[in-house]
This record gives C-alpha cells, sequence and structure tokens, in this order.
C-alpha cells in the first residue's frame, strides 16, 4: 500500500504513556522456576532486560493521558478531532470494557469523534491502525485524526516470556492535514502474513519470508532503499533475539534503535515503536527528508511502515 494521499498530510504529536510502576523481572513471583522452565539452559542475564513498565492504574486513564498529551502538543481542540483509531493486540483485547471507547471520548471531550478499535494482528495491531488512519484522509472532510496503540498484562507471570518480558505502556500519534514541526509522512505500508506461524508451526524460513516479503514491497513501491534509513524502530524484545530477528530480515543492528527503550519499560506489544520512535526523537529530533522506518513481528505476522521527515 502507497500513501496516495496528497495535500500536506503528516504525522506528529508522538507520545508515549508507560506504565507508571517501574519493577524488575527478577523480583516477580516465581520468576526463577518461570524461567527455568522457559529457557533452562540460558542466563536471564544474558538478555539485556533492565525494569519494565507496569499500570497501577485503569487501562482507560493512560489512554486518556495519551490523547491529552498528543492533543496538548498541536494544541489542538478535542472537538477538533474526527476519528480516535484505538489498537491493541489479541490477548488485550478481551481485557478492555467493553465501552472503552466512549469512556476516552467522554474523559477527552472529543465529542464529534467516530472511534474505531483496531486487533487481531497481535503487536503488528498499530502499524495497521496508522495505516488505516492514514487512508481516512481519502475523505476530504478528514481533519485530524488520533491513534493510539495500549498494551498491558496483568499477571505478572504471563510477563515472563522466551522473547521478551511484558511490560504495560499507551502510546499515540496524531494525523492531521495541518502537521507541526517533527511531523512524518507515510510513503509506504506492508503486512504479511505467515501463515504457518498463526498455526504454532512457524520456522525460521517462513518468519525470514514474511519480513522480507513487506520490507522488499515497501522499498519497491517508493524506489526507496533500507540503506538509506536513519533509524528502524521495532519491537523491544531480548537483544539477542532481536538483533537476530534483524540480520534475519536484512536490517543492520546499527540502524535499530530499541535497546534503551526495552531496559526502562520491556516490551510493550504493539505501542513499541512509537515508544521508541520518542525515545529516539528526544536525543536526535525527526529530520526532514529522513526516512524511518517503523516495524514489528508477531507469531503468525510481520508489518513495516516507511515514514519521511517533513
Amino acid at each position: 500500500m502507497t500513501a496516495g494521499i496528497s495535500g500536506g498530510i503528516g504525522i506528529g504529536g508522538f507520545t508515549c504513556v508507560p506504565g507508571d510502576l517501574t519493577r524488575r523481572a527478577e523480583d516477580i513471583a516465581g520468576f526463577d522456576a518461570r524461567w527455568h522452565a522457559l529457557l533452562p539452559d540460558t542466563a536471564f542475564e544474558k538478555m539485556g532486560c533492565g525494569t519494565f513498565s507496569a499500570m497501577s492504574r485503569p487501562v482507560v486513564e493512560h489512554v486518556t493521558d495519551c490523547v491529552t498529551a498528543v492533543l496538548a502538543d498541536r494544541g489542538l481542540a478535542p472537538e477538533d478531532v474526527n476519528r480516535l483509531v484505538v489498537a491493541t493486540s489479541d490477548a488485550c483485547l478481551e481485557r478492555l470494557d467493553a465501552d472503552v471507547a466512549v469512556q476516552v471520548l467522554a474523559a477527552t471531550g472529543m465529542t464529534r469523534c467516530v472511534p474505531t478499535l483496531l486487533s487481531h494482528l497481535q503487536c503488528c495491531s498499530s502499524l495497521e491502525a496508522l495505516r488505516y488512519g492514514w487512508q481516512l484522509f481519502d475523505d476530504p472532510a478528514i481533519e485530524h485524526v488520533v491513534v493510539v496503540a495500549v498494551d498491558f498484562t496483568p499477571d505478572d507471570l504471563d510477563r515472563v516470556r522466551s522473547f521478551a518480558v511484558f511490560g504495560d505502556a499507551a502510546a499515540g500519534c496524531l494525523i492531521s492535514r495541518t502537521p507541526g514541526p517533527g511531523s512524518v509522512e507515510l510513503l509506504a505500508s506492508a503486512t504479511t502474513v505467515d501463515h504457518a506461524g498463526l498455526l504454532g508451526e512457524d520456522s525460521f524460513r517462513s518468519r525470514q519470508q514474511a519480513a522480507t516479503s513487506a520490507l522488499d514491497t515497501v522499498f519497491a513501491r517508493t524506489g526507496e532503499q533500507l540503506q538509506k534509513v536513519a533509524k528502524v524502530f521495532g519491537s523491544n524484545l531480548y537483544v539477542p533475539v532481536a538483533t537476530f530477528n534483524a540480520m534475519a530480515a536484512g536490517v543492520p543492528r546499527g540502524q535499530l534503535h530499541f535497546q534503551e527503550t526495552m531496559q526502562r519499560h520491556g516490551h510493550c506489544g504493539n505501542a513499541d515503536w512509537i515508544l521508541n520512535l520518542v525515545d529516539h526523537a528526544a536525543g536526535a529530533p525527526l529530520g526532514p527528508g529522513e526516512l524511518y522506518v517503523a516495524l514489528s513481528s508477531a507469531p503468525g505476522f510481520f508489518a513495516c511502515t516507511l515514514l519521511r521527515g517533513l
């Protein structure tokens, strides 16, 4: 899918609201037994973890805080927002209140906003939400769309996995016809399916094919090259896992920006790429004309989006 939309539309106001508690995986009750059952021959210390963020307040409050911060970044009135797109992973979908969208709209004052909830792509859901939000601008009446990714894990032992320690966060951005400084435009987006992964029968080869297919698609459609990309914002997996996955997809380790965020917040599901973009931009603002890639992988899916600074 190529951007296909003109008129100076941009994506900005990138914001993250991590869980308000900072904790260590090693302090979780039953951690040692859990880790031994997962990877008995691997020392946890080699995974590169530090702490993870956990929510102590209701999830809707974190989502509301995120939306409020996104609007405040641009000084945008809540009633001027046309659409709200909330993305979450499959496991979190059933944990959200049935009226979570209504709660957020009421708490933020977005009285003219139409909400959409997008899921079923695991950690790739927010990149699909970004693509969906961008395509809404085919309608000339659309002026502002807020996209929010949220993921959280209530059971502490469920946080500890063979590929990551899960944290909690809400993260978002604003797609607007009047973008502010530090905004980017969406050049192309692609999501591929690894059918074997959906069945729990994925292999290195099937995952690699899904990744390279998506990346090849966005670069072929834009005529750009991976070598020209300034930074790649991916998933906050254990350092060995993230590095291996990047190499398999042909992404040089030096282009990745994830480790610092992973060490502070853990793997926050489909919110990761936004957390990493925000963290990078805090030290090196997104530059006009610079290329960036946001990507995410999950069992059965790989998604990537090519962005360019405005």
